[in-house]
């Protein structure tokens, strides 16, 4: 029996696991003394930043132990070709009699934007390169990523399979089926062979097609034959919207149990990694991040990390081409207003982060926008004033006067006064 476990790198965690998860681009503050054309080209190194979330974590873990029980069950060599074998016989039109189930299945719910791809990719580069065990020509990776086609062909994913093996290993599997020539059954029956052989666990992403095409079921239903036919752990990663697709039947609920995750929540990972984000400032001048910026990304992102990488770059953006250069709640509120109209329907400006405290915060604890420059003087608008009031529910009234003058009416009415 093969032990192809151990080609594995060692499983992570705690700060071993942040620390590799992570990746900082290089950034020091004498950027922001060179000219605007090369800090706008700087700035694209926001997009490049990865600050480790728990659900990243989760997603590597996941991953790891998923490629563990698969590559245990081709560790066991006689059971392999007792399975090749009955998968040949399938092929060639006889009865199916498999000798070892799938290792495991999944899924990986979340909406877009939150970071699922990203994770998966950092993930996957953990678990290290092409296995090659001594002494033997047979090769195998860890985890292939593919992506459903966008008309939830089976015959397309069963192709995209192929290629990418031929592209990661330098085979010709693709050659040899005849390229699109073989039958269904005959392309299902060399995929099965082909995962089993070489492929640890395959990940299928943008899942949510299967629910927008006829074809979508029979694209499942392949999935589910494949598992039970290769012996491999598969992922299927996708939006919510796919949820009560994978619920219609118990046989497709059951191998689609596994991670849910949402929009960040305004918690310590939430402020962490604004924080990290606001800290790459290509502007001229300076400015720090403070709790009620916090506040105002987390009502104008939806707590979609995606939204925020999208609004402090173009706030920088703006910052930089029109000569502002500083970054604060106006620019921010500029690039939210200018650049993402598109998704202002998807985003509640009114969605109120909970804050670590439990009483109310008083104003003085919470900097204004004139506090969060350090060289430029920001001036104090009513979008400020709604973003405090928002975070801390201070009184509004107090807050518009300190812009305008305000005068308070009584309209209560006496039963005196009413009509009879």
């Amino acid at each position: 029996m093969a032990d192809f476990t151990s080609y594995l790198p060692p499983l992570l965690t705690g700060i071993d696991l942040h620390e590799a998860l992570s990746h900082f681009p290089e950034y020091t503050a004498e950027v922001r003394l060179l000219s605007a054309s090369e800090r706008l080209m700087r700035l694209t190194d926001i997009y490049r930043i990865f600050a480790p979330t728990m659900m990243s974590t989760d997603i590597y873990h996941k991953l790891y132990t998923m490629t563990y029980m698969s590559l245990t069950q081709k560790g066991n060599i006689i059971n392999s070709v007792r399975q090749l074998n009955a998968v040949n016989r399938w092929m060639c039109n006889s009865e199916y009699n498999g000798v070892i189930t799938g290792a495991t299945s999944g899924s990986l719910i979340g909406p877009s934007g939150v970071g699922k791809s990203t994770c998966l990719q950092r993930a996957v580069k953990l678990l290290g390169g092409v296995i090659e065990p001594h002494g033997t020509c047979h090769k195998i990776i860890p985890v292939l990523l593919i992506n459903c086609p966008f008309d939830s062909n089976y015959k397309g994913l069963l192709s995209q399979i192929i290629v990418a093996v031929d592209e990661a290993l330098g085979t010709t599997y693709y050659d040899s089926v005849g390229g699109n020539r073989a039958n269904s059954q005959q392309l299902l029956g060399l995929v099965a062979q082909i995962c089993h052989l070489h492929i640890g666990t395959l990940i299928v992403d943008e899942i949510q097609f299967v629910i927008e095409h006829r074809a979508g079921k029979q694209l499942y239903m392949m999935l589910v034959q494949l598992i039970n036919m290769s012996g491999i752990s598969i992922l299927l990663v996708g939006t919510p919207e796919c949820t009560d697709f994978l619920l219609q039947a118990p046989q497709m609920a059951r191998r689609s149990v596994g991670l849910q995750y949402g929009p960040m929540q305004y918690n310590e990972d939430f402020r962490k990694l604004c924080s990290v984000l606001y800290s790459y400032q290509y502007v001229s001048n300076a400015s720090v991040f403070n709790e009620s910026i916090g506040c105002w990304l987390y009502s104008h992102s939806g707590g979609v990390p995606a939204s925020v990488i999208a609004l402090i770059h173009d706030a920088q953006e703006i910052a930089i081409t029109r000569n502002i250069e500083t970054i604060g709640i106006e620019t921010l509120t500029t690039a939210y207003n200018e650049r993402m109209k598109m998704l202002h329907r998807h985003i509640s400006p009114n969605l109120q982060p909970m804050l670590r405290q439990t009483t109310k915060l008083k104003r003085e604890h919470l900097p204004t926008p004139k506090e969060v420059s350090l060289h430029v003087a920001v001036t104090r608008t009513m979008a400020d004033v709604v973003a405090d009031y928002k975070c801390t529910r201070n009184d509004l009234i107090d807050g518009l006067r300190s812009l305008f003058s305000v005068e308070e009416i009584d309209v209560s009415v006496h039963a005196e006064d009413l009509p009879r």
